[in-house]
């Protein structure tokens, strides 16, 4: 009898064992999912307090196979108080904006080569990627854009088009404004798409409604945002 029941509590135990492991193996992807979104929000921070403008980012984390998953864009502007606070802050964040596009679009002419797959995806791939098969996990052959050509210009226009922001920050006693955006390869648009949004026509640019003046406030107040997905 007394063995019977040390066999049982034997039993017992291994099952406990096999369940906790089975639930720390359930709990793994969920920390390491954890893990790196804590990672990237790190490194969002640093870009922004730093407030360097730039293409950024990780040999490790953000590339792989000779492709980028993801690359962040810092643009910045000084905010002018001359016409209030609340103006000045508007037309800077117009000029962040517009500087991380320039940014981003001079890098993908001269640092990286840009590609089409035959699934019609683009990437972005360090140069002396570029073709081959083995990029990323597609596995299958892609074209190279040409710089300065007419494809080139409507895909780097797609590609602006995926940039998102993650985080901003108002320096008041700077005067400045940063903005961090995030281009993801994941996001990245299809090349038909890419036409059918360039072949629609612009919106036209309706006659702006004169403001009532604002009170004159050249406060700028401190202010910063880091955007989680």
């Amino acid at each position: 009898m007394r063995q019977f029941l040390t066999a049982v509590a034997a039993v017992v135990l291994l099952t406990g064992i096999v369940w906790a492991d089975d639930e720390k193996s359930k709990d793994a992807p969920k920390d390491k999912a954890a893990a790196e979104k804590a990672a990237m929000r790190e490194r969002v921070a640093k870009y922004l307090e730093n407030g360097i403008p730039g293409v950024l980012y990780s040999e490790d984390a953000d590339t792989k196979d000779g492709r980028f998953l993801r690359v962040f864009v810092v643009g910045t502007a000084s905010i002018s108080t001359v016409l209030g606070a609340e103006e000045g802050i508007e037309i800077a964040q117009e000029k962040a904006e517009e500087s991380a596009k320039t940014l981003f679009v001079t890098w993908l002419g001269s640092k990286v080569s840009v590609q089409k797959t035959t699934k019609n995806e683009l990437l972005i791939t360090k140069v002396g990627e570029e073709g081959g098969d083995g990029i990323g996990t597609s596995k299958e052959s892609a074209k190279k854009v040409e710089r300065r050509t007419k494809e080139f210009e409507e895909v780097s226009s797609s590609l602006i088009r995926g940039l998102k922001v993650v985080a901003s920050q108002q320096k008041g006693k700077e005067k400045k404004l940063v903005i961090v955006y995030r281009w993801d390869g994941r996001l990245a648009a299809a090349i038909g798409e890419v036409k059918e949004g360039l072949n629609t026509k612009p919106d036209e640019k309706k006659p702006t409604e004169k403001k009532p003046p604002k009170p004159e406030n050249k406060e700028i107040p401190d202010k910063k945002v880091i955007i989680d997905d």
